[in-house]
């Protein structure tokens, strides 16, 4: 079911500026009760009898699974103490106030309504009455509407800094990067945003990078182009313009698009990521960490749409 907006909802739009502003360490009440509510929908209930067979065995084994999984991750015992698992998930859900201990219990359900609940068969039957992928949308439009930075893609939380850039962007990256021909450059990619969404903004620019270069390194390897042990990007783009990858007739744009790469990907990476720090650490800024993000996924959705125009 889609969350429609209310008449205040639209009364306070409109009385935005219309710039786009989120908020990554505060947790609404507001959307801690809609996740509840997908929850129960997409999830389903927990029952408190005993001797229950068939269908709704698998609702209760659902939520011990998740309880489980997320105490185990944590070391602990139970998340707000409660005996019924899906109960103690809802107080974590409402009483946490840590945004990544919070966003680890919202990730993991989510990945179970995503990747489990499809496969239990007749979800009628066990009080499923929302289907996984409109869940999944419909947190993703609760974190809008609440404002906050985050969307689940791909199996996991990422930090949005832009709404338009993800949208048009980052989302068409990792579609493109599911190909399983790309699977090393899309664990990177989202290795990136996981350690942009703790605050891990070095690791986040240099794992950003290294999905870019393996993108470039990937595209030779789908068009048979050898390449020496070790090639950094400048090189591996040296090949792709040997070999024609880019369209003659805009052989001037990607001049520049070269001098941006090499001035840009590459140094953002030797600067930040790649090389020692010397005798006090550097600090990654996240403004930095999130140039590194954008980037690499602009040039990657770039030789994507490249590479299946050469496919076709």
């Amino acid at each position: 079911m889609t969350i429609h907006k209310l008449y205040s909802q639209r009364k306070r739009d409109a009385e935005k500026d219309g710039s786009e502003v989120f908020v990554y360490d505060k947790i609404p009440q507001k959307i801690r009760a809609q996740i509840k509510f997908i929850w129960e929908e997409a999830i389903g209930p927990y029952y408190e009898y005993f001797g229950f067979e068939g269908n709704i065995s698998e609702n209760n084994a659902g939520w011990k699974c998740i309880r489980r999984a997320v105490c185990k991750s944590k070391g602990r015992l139970s998340l707000s103490s409660k005996k019924n698992p899906k109960e103690d998930c809802e107080g974590f859900l409402f009483a946490e106030q840590n945004i990544d201990e919070w966003l680890d219990l919202i990730e993991y359900t989510f990945q179970y309504i995503s990747e489990i609940v499809p496969t239990l068969g007749y979800l009628p039957g066990k009080g499923i009455t929302q289907k996984p992928k409109v869940a999944v949308q419909e947190l993703n439009q609760c974190f809008l509407q609440a404002g906050m930075g985050y969307q689940f893609e791909n199996g996991q939380i990422i930090r949005v800094d832009n709404q338009m850039i993800h949208s048009e962007i980052v989302k068409p990256t990792l579609k493109f990067l599911n190909d399983p021909r790309f699977s090393g450059p899309q664990d990177e990619f989202l290795s990136a945003h996981a350690h942009f969404r703790k605050g891990e903004f070095k690791d986040a620019n240099t794992d950003a990078l290294n999905a870019f270069e393996s993108t470039l390194k990937t595209v030779c390897d789908i068009k048979g182009w050898s390449y020496q042990k070790g090639a950094r990007a400048s090189d591996l783009l040296k090949i792709l313009r040997e070999k024609k990858f880019f369209p003659d007739y805009l052989d001037k744009s990607f001049d520049q698009l070269i001098a941006t790469l090499k001035t840009g990907l590459p140094k953002v990476r030797n600067e930040e990521g790649a090389h020692g720090q010397g005798s006090k650490p550097k600090k990654t800024p996240p403004y930095i960490a999130g140039y590194a993000l954008h980037l690499a996924a602009a040039k990657i959705l770039l030789l994507s749409e490249i590479l299946k125009e050469s496919e076709k």
